[in-house]
């Protein structure tokens, strides 16, 4: 396998790492599977594009303005959170899915009413034009600039989750929601904040795919798929199992790509297939007891 197709392969599934891991952690810790992620996904995309004026600019600035996108769509996010998703927490899994369902139909009219229906383009950084070479293998910058971003994003989740008193509090409810509102946990509150981060994520992602792809609201419905297909093959509520997924299918994606582009589109079915007829529950999912 050569470089250039290991980090493109590698690139590609850290972009559904972070599309994926804002959905995973939602489910994680409110039990919401959260159909809407899509089109937070594709806000960000659309925010950064007006934050930059549809212009290329220098690289610093470009990923600045991609946090404060995300930063941006994790407060809308945290809005719809008091608005819709507090009244969805107590319904079945499939009446909770339909009305995150909505909540994507109203981002992608809003993108439609507010940016048109036009396809636009985002510039992409002159800085992260250029490639390095290594030996014979010339890589992209852009694809290592995606694989560093992606890995502190995971060390971050990790830190947040595992060595802080909020993730400790984000632990217990995961665990028995009733038990830690008796010990005074606000859940109200770390739900709006985890729904913040988890659509933050998404929106991150969005931002960072802007100049890898065209920009419609069909970018919506596109990514909340991949992000899903990533949440099944690593495991349900598993930040680890979405690493490693997402940067499982964006290598199967990139392997098939480079035999033959045609397969490019059936990448992420087989990778489903492949795992669930082998492990049901996910790589890093638990397996349901049966009453």
């Amino acid at each position: 396998m050569s470089l250039l197709l290991l980090t493109s392969g590698l690139a590609q599934g850290m972009i559904l790492f972070l599309a994926a891991s804002g959905l995973t952690l939602v489910f994680g810790v409110m039990g919401v599977l959260n159909f809407a992620h899509g089109g937070f996904f594709a806000l960000g995309a659309f925010i950064v594009y007006s934050l930059t004026g549809g212009a290329s600019i220098p690289a610093w600035q470009y990923l600045l303005l991609s946090v404060v996108g995300a930063g941006l769509v994790g407060v809308v996010g945290m809005a719809f959170e008091v608005v819709v998703f507090r009244r969805i927490y107590h319904l079945p899994h499939l009446d909770a899915l339909l009305a995150t369902y909505a909540v994507l139909l109203t981002i992608t009219g809003a993108i439609t009413q507010i940016w048109g229906v036009a396809a636009r383009g985002q510039p992409m950084p002159s800085e992260f034009r250029s490639a390095l070479r290594f030996g014979d293998a010339v890589v992209p910058v852009y694809d290592i600039a995606l694989l560093v971003i992606g890995g502190l994003v995971a060390v971050g989740l990790w830190f947040l989750l595992e060595r802080t008193t909020f993730g400790r509090s984000v632990r217990a409810i995961s665990a028995d929601r009733q038990m830690s509102a008796s010990l005074g946990i606000d859940i109200k509150v770390v739900f709006t904040v985890m729904l913040g981060l988890g659509l933050g994520l998404a929106g991150l992602g969005g931002a960072l795919v802007a100049p890898l792809v065209q920009l419609d609201a069909g970018l919506a419905a596109v990514f909340v798929i991949q992000s899903f297909a990533v949440v099944i093959v690593g495991g349900l509520g598993s930040i680890a199992g979405a690493l490693v997924a997402a940067l499982a299918l964006g290598l199967l994606n990139s392997i098939m790509v480079s035999i033959d582009p045609a397969l490019a589109g059936f990448s992420l079915y087989i990778g489903m297939t492949v795992v669930l007829l082998i492990r049901p529950q996910g790589i890093f999912g638990h397996r349901a007891e049966r009453p």
